[in-house]
């Protein structure tokens, strides 16, 4: 590796990482199981690594229809994290994850306690992570369901392997711009327009589109940084 490749990839994980360390660059995603609508919470990414975590992170679940209708989603906790058993053919998923406040003292690694709960701590993120997968393509897939970030395919048609891919990219419903969007967390992205849109290129498999943003937040005690990472999960195809 040259030494212009190692400090662009460093500036990268940087703007993932950010204050909170390595535990902010983390997200969380629906991983399908067996057969008949089971899923199970996935939460890392971070160099490919997934991790453990408290199911109390694990915010509401809701399962769609392709008109829309609600699904029934029972819920159980495992070993290996919180399951999900869609009752019915869903064609969205959707997914809150709270990964709670990481406060960095200065000088030493970052800790999921609020800044005021951390003596010398000198910056503090909330991290809140959402998640849709696209199960049925359709128009369900084009609809926005109400995330307070969101990620919105723009065509009804399935996405093909290596062609372009129209995402919008909502925040509390409006489209926003200068939002960047990656194939990956930790790969370089595209930047939504004025419109919120933004165009990937997805690849066979399972795709994980991430999006994210990080504002400053004053006057609270417990955290300094707001982030909101976002991933939008659909199957691809491998091209015949």
């Amino acid at each position: 590796m040259n030494l212009h490749t190692f400090f662009a990839r460093s500036m990268i994980a940087a703007a993932l990482i950010g204050a909170a360390g390595s535990a902010a660059a983390h997200t969380a995603w629906l991983e399908r199981g067996g057969a008949g609508g089971q899923y199970r919470v996935v939460f890392g990414g971070h160099e490919g690594k997934t991790e453990s975590y408290p199911a109390s992170k694990v915010g509401t679940v809701t399962a769609l229809g392709g008109d829309g209708s609600a699904l029934p989603v029972e819920r159980r906790e495992a070993a290996d994290g919180v399951h999900l058993q869609v009752g019915g053919e869903a064609a969205v998923l959707l997914m809150s994850f709270d990964n709670g406040i990481w406060s960095k003292p200065g000088g030493g690694r970052s800790v999921n306690r609020p800044m005021n709960e951390v003596p010398g701590a000198t910056s503090g993120v909330h991290a809140m992570k959402y998640h849709k997968t696209i199960a049925r393509w359709g128009e369900a897939a084009t609809r926005a369901w109400g995330q307070p970030f969101e990620l919105v395919a723009v065509d009804v048609a399935a996405p093909r392997a290596g062609a372009p891919l129209k995402l919008r990219v909502l925040i509390d419903g409006k489209p926003a711009a200068g939002i960047k969007l990656a194939i990956d967390e930790e790969a370089p992205g595209v930047t939504s327009d004025a419109d919120g849109v933004a165009t990937i290129v997805p690849r066979a498999g399972f795709n994980r589109i991430w999006a994210g943003q990080r504002s400053a937040v004053h006057g609270e005690a417990r955290f300094t940084t707001r982030s909101i990472e976002y991933i939008l999960g659909f199957e691809v195809a491998a091209t015949k």
